[in-house]
């Protein structure tokens, strides 16, 4: 009374009172020691080194609970829910080092385990009835609403919240009817202006009005992109294989010959976008990283050397196509997306690493197996431009196309390897003109991580 608090008041605050108690549902720690081999500049195993791969997996949470005092100051505690750091499996992390390193990878992976377990354990918090955070719809524009919610209440950039009204069923329950789906585009600063409010733009729904509630729909901020695309691989008819020094081997020297021109490969890729639009104030920027597999099937054929029992060459053995092959890239970028109800478009650059891989399997003297291998790899970018569209507000479906800046050359790495590992290896082998420049298109479904492994 002091204070000037109500009753009503005094409860409020001490039914604020929450706390919570970790626990761990399961633990492993696991030690396996194998060896790796270390070559030389000519590709020779010159020695194996032990290893040690420390490895491990948790399964953690927090029980959540709440302090109730009613107005006859009557305390009880009431179970909140679970926040699991996990989901299905647990948060496994292991790592490699050589024995005689003097590396803490035992307890670096360690951390790495409880620390991705405790970002869940956050996120899964923010489900929870108790913690979801609401606000007001304060007023309505053309292309969003006005929320009474800031910086105060944490909230940031691009976070999703759903617009929902209050009904009453024909049971007299009430209950929340789901209108839409926001995203918040300007953060107010009301920890300086208590009047401020956040706009936030439309993405479903429509006819929104004062008054109408808001509750975020946590996420990480982290999305698999999952799909399939076309990417220009062009490579140039060639033929070494009469030549005298093919892909100048010595013993294990081989050669190819390409007959037609190949154009493009076709296969899965897998991106990661994370949203860096708190970090860098700008709302839909995102970095991207990925990788795509491309197949294709390439005219023309080996020629392997074929050896005696005595290591002596005695013949070309032409008998293996080259066909299925592969070629894939590996990229990193930015892209920045801009959204018109559910539809978004966008801009995406990148960087990428881009390797050509074909390979053949022969005999030597001794009939084990040899592997002949081509790779070809360089450095380029791209420039790419989509469209997608939300289904839900985890799960969006898009597609787009890129064009890709490569120079031409035909610089190959030629390999064969034997049984026991060993290389002969030439880095500046002459093959097929190869480039990588031109069109490419995809299509792919975009999903919102509820956590990470």
């Amino acid at each position: 009374e002091s204070a000037g608090l109500s009753a009503a008041q005094l409860e409020s605050i001490l039914n604020s009172g929450f706390f919570y108690v970790p626990y761990i549902e399961y633990y492993k720690r696991s030690i396996t020691h194998d060896e790796r081999l270390e070559k030389n500049d000519k590709g020779k195993v010159v020695r194996k080194i032990p290893t040690i791969t420390y490895s491990h997996e948790i399964k953690l949470g927090l029980l959540w609970y709440q302090l109730k005092i009613d107005q006859s100051n009557k305390p009880a505690v009431v179970f909140v829910g679970a926040a699991n750091g996990w989901e299905g499996s647990g948060i496994e992390r292991s790592e490699t080092k050589d024995v005689d390193s003097n590396d803490d990878v035992d307890w670096k992976v360690f951390r790495e385990a409880v620390t991705v377990s405790s970002f869940n354990i956050a996120t899964e918090t923010k489900k929870l009835e108790a913690f979801r955070l609401t606000g007001t719809v304060y007023e309505t524009t053309t292309f969003g609403v006005q929320l009474n919610l800031g910086n105060r209440e944490g909230i940031g950039l691009d976070d999703t919240y759903w617009v929902e009204e209050l009904e009453e069923n024909e049971a007299g329950e009430i209950k929340k009817n789901r209108r839409g789906f926001i995203k918040i585009r300007e953060v107010a600063n009301n920890k300086n202006d208590e009047s401020a409010t956040s706009y936030a733009q439309t993405i479903t729904g429509s006819n929104y009005s004062p008054g109408l509630s808001v509750t975020e729909i946590p996420m990480i901020g982290i999305n698999a992109v999952i799909g399939l695309g076309s990417i220009p691989v062009n490579i140039k008819p060639f033929d070494n294989s009469k030549s005298t020094k093919k892909f100048d081997l010595s013993k294990y020297n081989f050669g190819i010959s390409v007959t037609n021109e190949t154009k493009s490969a076709i296969g899965p890729f897998f991106w990661l976008q994370g949203n860096i639009a708190n970090s860098t104030k700008i709302s839909e920027l995102w970095f991207h990283m990925g990788a795509t597999l491309g197949f294709m099937s390439i005219d023309g054929k080996f020629y392997l050397p074929k050896y005696n029992v005595l290591g002596i060459q005695n013949g070309i053995d032409s008998s293996l196509d080259i066909g299925a092959s592969l070629s894939g890239y590996a990229n990193f970028g930015l892209v920045k997306k801009f959204y018109f109800r559910r539809f978004g478009l966008l801009f995406q650059a990148d960087l990428k690493y881009w390797m050509t891989y074909l390979s053949a399997t022969g005999k030597d003297k001794n009939n084990d197996d040899l592997s002949y291998s081509l790779t070809h790899d360089m450095i380029g970018m791209d420039g790419r431009v989509g469209l997608e569209m939300y289904i839900t507000p985890t799960l969006l479906i898009g597609g787009g196309a890129e064009y890709n800046l490569f120079p031409q050359n035909n610089v190959w790495t030629a390999t064969v390897t034997d049984k026991d590992k060993n290389e002969t290896k030439n880095s500046d082998a002459v093959g097929p003109d190869t480039k990588y420049s031109g069109l490419g298109f995809y299509l792919y479904i975009n999903y919102a991580l509820p956590s990470l492994k």
